[in-house]
């Protein structure tokens, strides 16, 4: 087979990648609880000739093999959804049900195109006779930043080769870099209850150490390195204002562009949380979370997923597709939409009808955090994405979900499958472009990985 059959065979396979979307999208499932999308996904896999191999430390994770030998290539898939994103696919925002859940990640799309490639390149192998294996990794838990790195404490991406993965956009671009890493823990206090009134010299309130805790934070973000992130919550409530609160918590992420700063922040703000302890006569433990690593920058494999976005057929989208998306995108700051138009270079009013150039990630780094990152610190690992929603728009909310429940998101998931799946080819039949790829793996990746997880 040569690399048009493999685009055909994608082509060939719409019909799969429409139903997965649509099935997913219906269906959405918070992070953790992806059973119904996991098994889904095994179902159509495994009748496909797949092999399963489950995780029994990680219920919705899964491995769907096929081939002997190497090279053995992995493509990454993931099915999980939102709170608070349930939408219609309508230009306004309308939730679907009470329950508030939906895809605004486009974690559907992923799966899907994810799915769909991994079945086109089993197939290429199975007709041509070609030596080598080919991987779908069905993860859970990427919107909490978990799932692969739950996977990677597990060993489960033992013996691979290089990683192809992708994400929804407003772009067609290949990164070089991207995502912060990350790190979270949850903080909690213990103090004593008393009157408000009638004895609060009594009472060591939890709720001030949380509220100190906060105070800190604030003048510590003025003392760490650039583009460093740290955000909090707390889910302290339900005491009457006369209660003087014993039991309250906060709930941190610290994001930075490499770990090791992530972890010298982390330190800091823990010396903070314990201040707060001390001057409320509170005590407070310290759960840490999982953290996840930053893309480990691969110029080569950058440079390979940016020329199957070249090769691969995009999206031809309807009158009636480009009315609705700029409909959509009337609803989003127009300063955003500016700045999104120029990172393309070919666009309708609304969509993008082309490839942003080779180094204009450098204008739209990827500053959320994925856990991805810890995949590129085990094996090559690149990322593309594809448009899944208009210019201007963003993942985590309600015009994300509205435009990937629509046509606009089954094309640029099956233009996603299309680009993994030529990414794929060429890794199995070039062998010297995967030796390219892996050379640099090892001059960047010198220092040992382990997961930043305890079960």
């Amino acid at each position: 087979m040569i690399k048009q059959d493999v685009y055909d065979e994608v082509q060939g396979l719409e019909p799969l990648c429409q139903e997965i979307c649509h099935t997913l999208w219906n269906h959405p499932e918070l992070s953790g609880n992806e059973r119904e999308s996991a098994n889904f996904l095994r179902k159509i896999l495994s009748e496909e000739g797949f092999t399963i191999e489950n995780n029994e430390h990680l219920e919705h994770a899964f491995i769907a093999e096929y081939g002997k030998g190497k090279p053995v290539i992995a493509i990454l898939g993931e099915y999980d959804a939102l709170p608070g994103l349930s939408q219609k696919a309508d230009i306004k925002k309308e939730m679907v049900s009470e329950d508030g859940v939906g895809h605004g990640c486009g974690h559907h799309m992923l799966g899907a195109a994810a799915t769909t490639a991994a079945i086109a390149i089993k197939r290429f192998l199975e007709k041509g006779k070609q030596k080598g294996t080919v991987r779908f990794y069905g993860c859970p838990e990427e919107e909490l930043l978990s799932g692969k790195v739950k996977m990677a404490y597990h060993h489960m991406f033992d013996g691979c080769d290089a990683a192809v993965s992708w994400h929804p956009s407003d772009t067609n671009m290949a990164h070089d870099q991207a995502y912060l890493a990350n790190a979270s823990a949850h903080f909690y206090f213990h103090g004593v209850s008393s009157h408000a009134a009638f004895a609060p010299e009594q009472g060591r309130s939890a709720l001030d150490a949380v509220e100190l805790m906060s105070v800190g934070a604030n003048y510590l973000r003025e003392h760490v390195i650039d583009r460093t992130r740290i955000h909090y919550s707390t889910d302290s409530g339900g005491f009457a204002p006369n209660i003087v609160p014993d039991q309250a918590s906060a709930w941190y992420f610290v994001r930075a562009p490499h770990m090791k700063d992530v972890k010298s922040t982390m330190e800091r703000l823990k010396k903070v949380a314990q201040g707060a302890a001390m001057m409320t006569e509170t005590t407070v433990d310290i759960e840490m979370g999982c953290g996840c690593c930053e893309l480990s920058t691969n110029e080569a494999f950058a440079d390979l997923a940016y020329a199957n976005l070249i090769e691969a057929d995009g999206p031809k989208y309807t009158k009636e597709e480009l009315r609705f998306a700029k409909e959509l995108q009337k609803t989003v700051e127009q300063g955003i939409i500016e700045k999104g138009k120029n990172l393309h270079q070919v666009y309708d009013e609304a969509m993008i009808l082309g490839v942003s150039p080779r180094d204009k990630w450098k204008e739209a780094e990827l500053s959320a955090s994925s856990d991805t990152g810890d995949v590129s610190r085990i094996m090559p690992t690149c990322l593309f994405t594809t448009a899944c929603w208009p210019i201007g728009c963003s993942p985590h909310t309600w015009q994300a979900t509205a435009s990937g429940g629509t046509s606009i998101g089954d094309k640029g998931a099956l233009y996603a499958s299309k680009v993994a799946a030529g990414i794929a080819y060429d890794l199995f039949t070039k062998p010297q472009v995967l030796a390219k790829i892996t050379k640099e793996f090892k001059e960047r990746n010198k220092e040992p990985y382990t997961p930043m997880y305890e079960e």
